[in-house]
């Protein structure tokens, strides 16, 4: 599904109207209609039914009012409430205004508090909350009225239908400063808003539909930024056909640099992820003191145990050995459970020169590169990297907190830095491209939080990177395998106890979901 940010939605707005010569009045007439057919279809029916429209002086608002109108039409009993005095509308919603005037639907200002406590009585009354206070313009915080109002609503327990964004949520980022509409459903206009989609503002969203409004299609060439929110359909489209004459070969071989004294574990997850993830074949490089119990846990993985340090971490001198590996491999991932020494900067360095299959860099891997991002300055090979908010916080100089507040652009920022493709992991995972594309997860939940769980996802990744799929949609498609196969697993243990390990074993189960639509290679 394509997304756009709020303010890139207002730039395509006003090229409909003023290139395109569509009427803005078109515009919201669609657009509050199509709240109006989303209200009957909640109500299953409309007639008789009283419906509480809240209207912002906004074009927000004048969707509000064209809803009211539609409603009353169908046979609603419509209870209007303003946020200011209706000569402050608009110049659309004005005439719309105008128009909802000549049907006598009666409305209150909510001005004080005799106005707020007229509201409580209507909403014990109500079927169903119209949000239209605020739209995708709106940033910050709600003012004190309008804030007393919101929580009524919300504490109300009447279904609420959201008009394009629930008001209080930055549509931009999802970030909400203060109180916002809690939404059962939302209806937004010609394509879903980035902030409905990121949290915190997706648990504010509920049902999300997208209503086409005469928007031509060709107002996403004035954006800069492809974005798309990654679900069922588009996972399926970029998971590759299995050849059933294939062999272990023609599935590609992933060498993993991983592991260290105590952090056995990175490497067995990494490592398995990408036979689970369809790879034909995976090497797993780590200290040769740890090699001979790793082999004897692992007999798929072919084990290669190269000199170490005497804290127990894999030496730089050990590049020679690894390099020779490397030959032949459709991919690398590099770093988990490796430790974040001087010995590993050189080891990396060494790893670099002449590299041109996919490297996938993660946990100690990308503290190295936080320490020395040049490192990368003359790297030939295409870069994955999956850093989680704190490590992503490193690597660019920024508070984890900096991070969070617009993960798009944080993610942004460093593809574009490291010439990358970044994987900014967390709910509602992140992958940006230096090309300006950015993908939004659909899956997952929080039994993905855990330790080991990137392991599992650098796995993924990596093993589809050997069979052929492309870097960007190997890291797409690995976030979207690794988050479905995170729901699975918390299905049947619940989010609170899935281990990474129960991840991994649930893969399979995610892939033969998204297979199921798919068409074997004959």
């Amino acid at each position: 599904m394509r997304l756009v940010s709020g303010t890139d939605m207002k730039k395509m707005d006003s090229w409909a109207v003023n290139e395109y010569m569509i009427p803005s009045l078109l515009l919201m007439e669609n657009a509050g209609r199509a709240v109006a057919v989303k209200a009957f279809e909640i109500l299953d029916g409309i007639s008789r039914k009283q419906v509480l429209i809240l209207a912002g002086k906004g074009n927000n608002g004048g969707d509000a009012l064209v809803a009211a109108r539609h409603l009353s039409e169908m046979g609603a009993e419509v209870k209007l409430f303003l946020f200011f005095p209706p000569d402050q509308f608009g110049e659309d919603a004005l005439i719309n205004w105008g128009l909802l005037d000549k049907l006598g639907i009666n409305y209150n200002c909510l001005n004080d508090e005799n106005s707020l406590y007229l509201l409580k009585l209507r909403l014990n009354q109500c079927d169903l909350i119209i949000d239209g206070i605020f739209g995708t313009g709106f940033r910050g915080k709600p003012d004190d009225a309008t804030t007393r109002a919101i929580q009524t609503v919300n504490e109300s327990g009447v279904p609420i239908l959201a008009i394009d964004v629930p008001s209080g949520l930055n549509a931009d980022t999802g970030e909400v400063e203060g109180e916002c509409i809690f939404a059962g459903y939302t209806v937004t206009f010609a394509y879903a808003k980035r902030g409905l989609v990121m949290f915190p503002g997706k648990k504010y969203t509920g049902l999300l539909e997208v209503a086409r409004i005469s928007l031509p299609q060709k107002a996403l060439e004035i954006v800069e930024t492809e974005e798309y929110y990654i679900d069922e359909t588009f996972a399926q489209k970029l998971l590759p056909p299995r050849q059933k004459e294939g062999f272990k070969n023609t599935f590609g071989h992933v060498l993993a640099v991983a592991g260290s004294t105590g952090m056995t574990g990175a490497a067995f997850l990494a490592s398995r992820a990408v036979l689970r993830s369809g790879a034909g074949l995976v090497t797993a490089c780590l200290p040769s003191s740890l090699a001979k119990g790793f082999d004897a846990v692992n007999p798929e993985v072919i084990t290669c145990g190269v000199e170490e340090t005497k804290e127990g971490t894999i030496s730089s001198a050990a590049g020679t050995e690894i390099k020779r590996r490397m030959q032949g491999k459709q991919a690398v991932i590099f770093g988990p459970g490796l430790g974040a020494t001087a010995e590993i900067r050189g080891l990396l360095e060494k790893m670099l020169e002449g590299l041109h299959v996919p490297l996938i860099i993660d946990a100690d891997g990308l503290n190295v590169l936080a320490l020395d991002g040049g490192i990368l300055n003359r790297v030939q090979c295409p870069l994955i990297l999956t850093p989680h908010p704190g490590e992503m916080a490193r690597l660019l100089g920024l508070s984890t907190a900096e991070v969070q507040k617009d993960r798009v652009v944080a993610a942004q920022e460093a593809a574009v830095y490291f010439n990358a493709v970044v994987v900014l992991k967390g709910a509602a995972t992140v992958t940006a491209t230096p090309q300006g594309q950015v993908f939004i997860n659909s899956s997952g939940c929080s039994a993905l939080a855990t330790a080991g769980s990137g392991d599992v996802l650098s796995g993924v990744i990596g093993g589809l990177a050997a069979q052929g799929v492309e870097p960007v949609a190997a890291a797409v498609l690995g976030v979207y395998i690794h988050g479905l196969a995170g729901e699975i697993a918390a299905k049947e243990l619940g989010e609170r106890s899935v281990m990474a390990g129960d991840v991994l074993e649930r893969l399979p189960y995610a892939f033969r979901y998204l297979e199921t639509t798919t068409t074997e290679v004959g």
